[in-house]
C-alpha cells in the first residue's frame, strides 16, 4: 500500500545549523533538550527558555556554529519568579532589545495530562502563578543579568495586570478559564523595541485569526522592580488559520518576523511571515477597532505530518533573527527534537538557520 504522505512536498531546507551543547546526558540537560521554547542571541551569547522550571539558560559561542558552557540563571534571583509552590515559569518567548532581555510566560491554564492512555482526562486544571510573568532582565556590558523588572502580579487573583486587563476584553475574556491546549489563553512569543512590547498568542485563535497583544510599558529607565502597563491594543493577523508560535524584530526596521504554527496540540505546517511596519508608532488616542493585518509569507519550514513515536517531531518553537555577512538569517529552535537533531556526544540539539529575502 503506498504511503499517503509520500507525495507531500518538502518544506524549505535550512541553509545552516548551529550545534547547542547542553552538557552531559543527565536528566536536567536532556529535559532542556526536549523542551526548548524560546531563544535570543547577541554578542556571542545565546539565551534559551524552556517549558519547565523557573530558569533561563545561557550558552557561550565556542565556534562559528557551535555554542556550549551552559549556565543556569534562576529567575527568582531577579524577582521574576516565586518559589516552587508557585509552579513552573513556562517561558515561551525571549527577545533582546539593547541591554534588556525580555521574557514572557504562557499565562495559561493547563489540564493535567493523564498518567497513562487508559486514564480519562482529568477535570482538575492547573494554573501556575509563575507563568504569569512579562518582564525583562537588565544586562551589563558583558551581557550578564544584574536586575529584573516585570509587570505586577494581580493581588486579587492568580494572574498579573496583563491578564486582569484581558479579562476586560469581551473577545478574549471567555478564553481565560479554558486550558491552553483547548484554545484557551496561551502566550507564545515576544518582540520588543523600547517601551513597545508585542506578545503573540497561540490561543485563542478566533475564526482562524491569530492575535497579538500590543503593549506599552513605563518604568524601564527607573530602579523600581515593577513596570507599569500604560497601553494595550489587540492586533489581528491573517496567518491562514495558524497561530503565533514566536516573534522577532527584524534588525534595523519596524518589521517583525512571525513564526506561525498550529494551535492547541495539533500537528500542522509552520511558516515564517514578515509583518511589515508592526512596530510603527500608533496613535494612542485612536479608537479601538478590529483591523485584520496580513503579514507577508516567506518560508514554509515544516510540513503538516506528526512526528514518529519515539523519534521526535521537531516542533518549531523559538525564533531569532540576525544579520550575518549581509544576509538576513532566521534561526529556529525545536521542541521535541528528532533523533537526527539530537545526535552527537552528550545532550545536544541543533538550530536551523534560514536565509530570508530582505
Amino acid at each position: 500500500m503506498p504511503d499517503p504522505e509520500a507525495d507531500l512536498p518538502l518544506a524549505t531546507p535550512p541553509t545552516q545549523q548551529r550545534i547547542l551543547e547542553l552538557g552531559p546526558s543527565d536528566k536536567d540537560a536532556e529535559y532542556l533538550q526536549q523542551n526548548l521554547s524560546a531563544l535570543a542571541a547577541r554578542d556571542g551569547l545565546l539565551w534559551l527558555g524552556g517549558d519547565e522550571g523557573r530558569s533561563l539558560y545561557r550558552l557561550q559561542r565556542l565556534g562559528e556554529h557551535r555554542y556550549g558552557d551552559l549556565c543556569e540563571v534562576k529567575l527568582k534571583d531577579f524577582g521574576l519568579a516565586g518559589g516552587k509552590d508557585d509552579g513552573e515559569s513556562d517561558i515561551e518567548g525571549l527577545a533582546r532589545d539593547g541591554d534588556r532581555l525580555w521574557l514572557v510566560g504562557s499565562h495559561s491554564l493547563r489540564r493535567r495530562k493523564p498518567d497513562d492512555e487508559a486514564e480519562p482526562l482529568r477535570l482538575h486544571d492547573r494554573q501556575s502563578r509563575n507563568a504569569h510573568v512579562l518582564g525583562c532582565l537588565q544586562l551589563n556590558g558583558e551581557g550578564l543579568p544584574v536586575a529584573g523588572q516585570r509587570l505586577a502580579l494581580d493581588p486579587t487573583g492568580g494572574g498579573d495586570v496583563l491578564t486582569r486587563a484581558l479579562a476586560a476584553d469581551t473577545r478574549i475574556a471567555p478564553f481565560l478559564t479554558i486550558p491552553s491546549k483547548e484554545n484557551g489563553l496561551d502566550i507564545e512569543g515576544i518582540a520588543a523595541s523600547g517601551e513597545r512590547v508585542l506578545a503573540g498568542l497561540r490561543g485563542p485563535v478566533l475564526r482562524g485569526i491569530a492575535l497579538v497583544l500590543d503593549l506599552r510599558v513605563d518604568g524601564l529607565n527607573g530602579n523600581e522592580p515593577t513596570l507599569t502597563m500604560t497601553g494595550l491594543h489587540v492586533r489581528y493577523l491573517q496567518l491562514g488559520g495558524l497561530a503565533v508560535r514566536d516573534l522577532a524584530v527584524v534588525p534595523g526596521s519596524e518589521d517583525v518576523l512571525v513564526l506561525a504554527g498550529p494551535t492547541m496540540t495539533m500537528a500542522g505546517p509552520c511558516y515564517l511571515y514578515r509583518w511589515r511596519n508592526a512596530l510603527r508608532p500608533r496613535d494612542s488616542d485612536s479608537p479601538i477597532e478590529v483591523l485584520v493585518e496580513e503579514p507577508e509569507p516567506l518560508l514554509w519550514i515544516r510540513d503538516g505530518r506528526p512526528g514518529r513515536p519515539g523519534e521526535g517531531s521537531d516542533k518549531p518553537e523559538g525564533l531569532e533573527v540576525q544579520r550575518l555577512e549581509g544576509s538576513l538569517m532566521a534561526w529556529v529552535a525545536y521542541d521535541d527534537p528528532t533523533v537526527t537533531r539530537r545526535q552527537g556526544q552528550g545532550a545536544r540539539t541543533r538550530l536551523d538557520g534560514f536565509v530570508l529575502p530582505d
